[in-house]
């Protein structure tokens, strides 16, 4: 009995021990599983960023660039042609059940604006036609340029060659030319004590003295941004009189050049 009592006793206190040891795997982290938590808690943000900053900027700019091109076309003009596949006008653009039924086989029709549908997904030409009626046109792509390739719609837009448009843009100073000789000043009026231009001059010489006088001007350029205006000044079967002047449109100086010019300011 005396050994048995002994080995209870330890056989107990082993018993004991090994419930009180803590555990290893309960009581510390291993240090791969701190990593690997860390690694993880570092990467889950980063993933929701990149996804949020990615090809946005690019699609933006791309937009942007598609909507001034589109808007290029407006206040162009357009007439509607008879074909076997006529283009195709919406009453709305969020509503492309409903089309607008053009009362003209050839009518023609404005763009005023470029629209967007409630989404934001389709672009559409907001057109007005001469009956006064709006409509909207599909404008992305280029429908626009394929309905005229198909004779659905004509083109009305004048392009206007450069020899036109700078004979135009000389017309247009010649005749400044001309406006500044007409309201020259020269003599002074001893009445109002103003200075009298070369076309009042001549008004009043028709109604004092000469009621069948005719006058008129020519512009001829000599130079860049200078013209020889002349006139000419008849009274009925008479050989006219010519008075010349030089203006100088980028300083919009007029000096008289003959004789007969000059005597308007003595």
């Amino acid at each position: 009995m005396n050994v048995r009592l002994p080995m209870l006793v330890v056989f107990i206190v082993l018993v004991l021990f090994s419930f009180v040891q803590p555990c290893p795997c309960l009581s510390q982290h291993s240090p791969k599983n701190s990593l690997s938590l860390s690694a993880k808690n570092e990467e889950a943000p980063a993933t929701n960023e990149d996804s949020k900053s990615g090809p946005i900027p690019a699609i933006e700019e791309y937009e942007r660039q598609k909507l001034a091109k589109l808007k290029q076309n407006v206040g162009k003009l357009f007439l509607t042609a008879p074909a076997v596949n006529p283009a195709t006008f919406y009453v709305s653009p969020d509503d492309l059940e409903r089309k607008l039924r053009v009362k003209k086989e050839k009518e023609t029709f404005v763009i005023t604006e470029v629209v967007q549908n409630r989404a934001g997904t389709m672009n559409f030409y907001q057109v007005k036609f001469d009956s006064g009626e709006v409509g909207y046109l599909w404008a992305d792509g280029n429908n626009l340029e394929l309905e005229i390739k198909k004779g659905s719609l004509i083109s009305l837009a004048k392009k206007v060659s450069p020899r036109k448009k700078g004979s135009s843009q000389s017309k247009t100073l010649a005749s400044q030319a001309i406006e500044l000789v007409k309201n020259h000043p020269t003599l002074t009026d001893p009445t109002t004590g103003r200075k009298r231009p070369v076309e009042m001059r001549m008004k009043e010489a028709k109604e004092r003295s000469f009621p069948n006088l005719k006058w008129k001007y020519e512009a001829k350029g000599i130079g860049k941004n200078k013209y020889r205006i002349t006139q000419y000044a008849r009274e009925g079967g008479d050989p006219p009189l010519v008075r010349t002047w030089i203006v100088d449109l980028s300083t919009n100086e007029v000096i008289p050049e003959n004789l007969a010019a000059k005597e308007m300011y003595r």
